[in-house]
């Protein structure tokens, strides 16, 4: 027969792991989600034929992005952006974990020292 400290120890274990894997879930369908977008995007400007903007007044300054040759640029920006999501992602993951072994560490120290 188990104690009720130990029945708790496997609660939250059983909690930790549901948790884990409800992460895992979300990561994955942010990661497909993520790359469909990009497809799509990738896609469009492909098969979008954008009509280069000549002209010499700067009140039209922002259509210069319409250009043929402003592509790639756009394309750079946008994967900039997605990397700079998945470091940050990461980063807080990486965070989170370090939290985690904290709060454990100290948690079964205070088990440690009601027993004694």
């Amino acid at each position: 027969m188990r104690t009720a400290q130990e029945r708790i120890i496997l609660l939250h274990s059983r909690a930790n792991e549901l948790r884990k894997k409800t992460n895992e879930r979300i990561l994955i369908i942010t990661g497909v989600a993520s790359a469909c977008l990009m497809s799509i995007l990738i896609v469009m400007m492909t098969q979008t034929n954008y009509r280069a903007v000549t002209s010499a007044n700067s009140q039209f300054a922002g259509t210069s992005l319409l250009s043929e040759s402003a592509g790639g640029y756009v394309l750079v920006a946008v994967i900039a952006f997605v990397a700079a999501v998945v470091i940050t992602l990461i980063c807080i993951r990486i965070r989170q974990k370090e939290i985690t072994k904290k709060a454990k560490g100290q948690g079964e120290e205070d088990i440690n020292n009601e027993h004694k």
